[in-house]
């Protein structure tokens, strides 16, 4: 069961942007300085890889496929309105960083007001990974459950696995995948995210 599989390995994925969101909202609440382009990295991953992709393939394909099997439907539903929630937080994430890149446009605003820009960002990047550590343990669970009771046949899974590449090609390919994994791994060598592990 490939297509179960590959869901649970991009949760790998998704458990790293959680910490790096985590991390730099504890930095930003502590007054640290984040370039305000990592930010923007963290908001782009989260929209781009987690949302359109991840989560895309759950939607569209594994989904409508498992929520008839064992009464899954209202757990599905229930994933669905957390996904949902998800983008929402996304949006106020974007929203309140394009007002802290703003604000540090104008270059003249009070010590104790650009605190306050960096508040809202702070507490989204936190909402954000607490409902990722939390949605992808549920998930987890769930696919744990359709692997042992085999709901997957071989050829639903080749069919899922072909879903996931239109997916893919949707986001922009293999290469889109790839600098997602590359900004990744970029924002967890940042020298904020070492200053943060010195702390």
């Amino acid at each position: 069961m490939r297509a179960t599989q590959e869901l649970k390995e991009d949760h790998v994925t998704l458990r790293r942007v959680r910490d790096i969101a985590m991390k730099s909202s504890k930095l930003l609440l502590e007054n640290k300085s984040i370039p305000i382009e990592d930010i923007e990295i963290i908001s782009v991953v989260i929209e781009e890889f987690i949302d359109n992709f991840h989560h895309g393939k759950e939607e569209s394909a594994y989904f409508p496929e498992t929520k008839d099997k064992n009464n899954y439907a209202e757990e599905v539903r229930k994933f669905l309105i957390e996904h949902e929630f998800g983008r929402r937080i996304a949006k106020m994430l974007r929203s309140a960083t394009t007002n802290l890149r703003n604000s540090e446009r104008n270059n003249q605003i009070p010590e104790r007001e650009n605190i306050d820009k960096k508040e809202p960002v702070a507490r989204f990047l936190r909402t954000y990974a607490i409902f990722i550590d939390d949605h992808t343990g549920k998930e987890d669970r769930f696919f744990d459950d359709v692997e042992k009771l085999e709901y997957i046949s071989p050829d639903l899974d080749t069919l899922l696995l072909k879903h996931y590449e239109s997916c893919k090609v949707k986001m922009g390919g293999e290469e889109r995948i790839s600098q997602m994994i590359k900004l990744i791994e970029y924002l967890e060598n940042c020298e904020w995210m070492k200053q943060y592990r010195q702390t």
